[in-house]
């Protein structure tokens, strides 16, 4: 006897996923309850602690480059860091823009 038949438990995931899934699909048009943590998350990404991560990420990424003698780590370096920090304001902009 199998304690775990897969046809209900396919049978109890559809039915989770009609119950609940109308219901997130709201948290996109409204979620003002998720506006602190958003505000947190952008003032994180875009301020000392996002520019911190995005220098060391450079950083490392030289350093393993010139340890390996390859020159691929160390622009993946440059790259992430140069994305770390401008990354939060150009996906800042992009959800925020009108033509979404």
């Amino acid at each position: 006897m199998m304690l775990c038949n897969t046809r209900n438990t396919s049978q109890l995931f559809v039915a989770f996923t009609a119950v609940f899934l109308p219901s997130l699909a709201l948290a996109a048009t409204t979620g003002g309850e998720f506006q602190a943590f958003y505000d947190f998350i952008y003032g994180a990404a875009s301020g000392y602690l996002g520019r911190g991560l995005a220098i060391t990420g450079g950083v490392f990424g030289l350093a393993y480059g010139i340890g390996r003698g390859s020159a691929l780590p160390a622009v993946l370096g440059i790259i992430l860091a140069i994305f770390g920090v401008l990354g939060p304001t150009i996906i800042n902009a992009l959800f925020s823009s009108a033509t979404i």
